[in-house]
């Protein structure tokens, strides 16, 4: 390790002679890389830094664990294993409270049902004879070979567009 890697000694030395807690710290974390020669010794003979160190190392495995229980917020995923439980009993109460309230306008609605069908498959099937005619004229027969590429290309775009405004309602909100 070079000299650039470690502290200086200002940050590992204390005016009294004894390690500052940055140094301690450093030791408790198993970093005695960082720190200068001379400072591990000092610990082993002195029983005021060695104190202290002990005192950094336990806050050090306690923070570590704490750290382990309740993961720090970040942007990334959490595992699947560490999120939630989905609350199913309540969202099949809400589904059933929204289908109680529906109920009324259902019924009501359902008189008008066999007519709004009709008039839905009528539609249906005058832009499927208008589409036949354009293609059978032949107007179209250069844009007709095509549209499979169009319609895949489309499909593509509105695919991305959806994973981009997910993955930022995902970053926005810090999770699902």
């Amino acid at each position: 390790m070079q000299n650039d890697d470690k502290l200086s000694p200002d940050l590992v030395w204390q005016a009294d002679g004894h390690l500052t807690e940055i140094a301690l710290t450093a030791l408790g974390d198993g970093e005695e890389a960082l720190l200068p020669e001379g400072a591990s010794a000092h610990v082993a003979r002195c029983a005021t830094c060695s104190s202290e160190l002990g005192r950094a190392a336990l806050l050090s495995l306690r923070a570590g664990e704490l750290l382990r229980v309740h993961p720090a917020p970040s942007g990334a995923r959490e595992p699947a294993a560490l999120r939630d439980p989905l609350p199913i009993p309540a969202i099949a109460v809400a589904l059933a409270l929204s289908t109680l309230g529906a109920a009324p306008s259902l019924v009501a609605g359902a008189g008008g049902l066999r007519e709004r069908l009709a008039a839905l498959w009528h539609a249906c099937s005058v832009v499927v004879r208008t589409g036949c005619a354009v293609a059978g004229s032949g107007a179209l027969s250069g844009w007709l070979t095509a549209l499979p590429w169009l319609s895949a290309a489309l499909l593509v775009i509105v695919g991305v567009g959806v994973a981009w405004t997910r993955e930022k309602q995902l970053s926005l909100h810090g999770g699902m």
